[in-house]
């Protein structure tokens, strides 16, 4: 039986322990400096990898009209890489929205949502080029504000010069979380410091962390998710897809198939373990993954059911995506050229009393998930 002072003892080192795993920093810089900082590269902005821009013009006009009221606005959030580069963890509709209004934001970023493309090279009269920063998110007008109503109708280039000035000289607070934390502190601290109106989801905060070591895997994950045959195969909601979900399951393919007895976690805890082994492997296989996945949707499409991965009630159920999926890529030279036996495969497994029981609830423990995927290789070889 521990006592009182042996339990104070223990609790003390713990901390002191876990203390030594994290190293976080926090600066008050303007907003002027962060464009130039996004200028210059040096914080980087990747919604590809994250949210995409969702903020309406009145959202957009609110925060433009706290700061000049100097109304407190939440932290932004970052992370810092090895050479001193900071990505940006949580703040994203803030910033790009700052940056975007003063005509910052950069075409390869904007063109994300907006979908807007040109010639680069190509000379533009003032008002198709007034046109181009419009479409693709930048110089925006602002709209009646909550408190100034004053404010609408003006963008950057009509607001008067002293209120650009007391913009960009705003301060604004930075949580740094640096490079030398460790990685799995740095996801809870994602998980418990995201501030957003939207909470990022474990996929979103791991392509946050383990693109700054490798970008190679979280490029892979985003192909891979936007083939066609892909989405029409899983048919997710946009919902879902915001949050990454898409990748997820592409990830969960990849670090579960051949490896069902090396899962020694639930399934958040495995996948970040995996993901964090493969971006520090400069060995890793990605072109070997990406050729069986993609071999594998061209089978599963030819079988031309939109119902290969749902229930009864037309519920998407990832277990069966896990399992199809990997069922065939362990077993691909059976059912390469056999639609036949490979959707009775499919029926056997959905109906399968031991895989359901194993993908309902609590299913993402590491002693479900092994007896699951044991099960997929049973039936899809047999």
């Amino acid at each position: 039986m521990i006592n009182i002072e042996e339990k104070i003892e223990l609790l003390e080192k713990d901390i002191a322990t876990e203390r030594k795993r994290v190293s976080t920093d926090r600066l008050d810089i303007s907003f002027g400096e962060l464009i130039n900082l996004y200028r210059n590269n040096e914080l980087v902005i990747r919604p590809e990898y994250q949210r995409l821009f969702r903020w309406t013009n009145k959202q957009k006009t609110a925060l433009i009209e706290s700061i000049l009221l100097s109304i407190p606005i939440p932290p932004i959030f970052v992370s810092e890489d090895k050479n001193g580069i900071w990505e940006l963890i949580d703040g994203l509709q803030r910033v790009s929205t700052f940056i975007s209004f003063f005509g910052e934001l950069q075409k390869n970023i904007s063109e994300i949502e907006y979908s807007f493309q040109d010639d680069e090279d190509e000379e533009l009269s003032p008002e198709e080029e007034q046109l181009r920063q419009e479409k693709i998110g930048n110089k925006w007008l602002l709209e009646s504000g909550g408190i100034i109503e004053s404010l609408e109708g003006f963008n950057i280039d009509t607001l008067p010069t002293n209120l650009k000035i007391n913009l960009k000289r705003a301060v604004c607070r930075v949580e740094i979380l640096r490079g030398d934390s460790s990685t799995s502190m740095k996801y809870e601290l994602f998980k418990r410091l995201n501030s957003g109106g939207s909470k990022l989801k474990p996929q979103e905060i791991r392509n946050a962390i383990f693109r700054g070591i490798d970008t190679r895997l979280n490029e892979l994950l985003l192909k891979l998710s936007l083939d066609e045959r892909f989405q029409n195969l899983t048919k997710l909601s946009n919902a879902k897809r915001q949050e990454l979900y898409d990748q997820e399951l592409i990830l969960r393919f990849i670090s579960f198939l051949n490896n069902a007895e090396n899962v020694n976690d639930n399934t958040e805890n495995y996948l970040n373990d995996f993901m964090e082994s493969a971006v520090s492997n400069p060995n890793f296989q990605y072109d070997v993954y990406e050729s069986q996945f993609v071999e594998v949707l061209n089978i599963l499409t030819n079988l031309n059911d939109d119902s290969l991965f749902r229930n009864s009630r037309n519920l998407f159920v990832p277990a069966v995506f896990e399992g199809v999926t990997i069922g065939i890529a362990q077993n691909i030279e059976r059912f390469r050229n056999d639609s036949e036996l490979l959707m009775t495969k499919v029926r056997e497994l959905k109906n399968d009393d031991d895989f359901r029981k194993f993908s309902g609830s609590a299913s993402n423990s590491k002693s479900r998930i092994r007896t699951r995927l044991n099960r997929v290789q049973e039936i899809f070889s047999n």
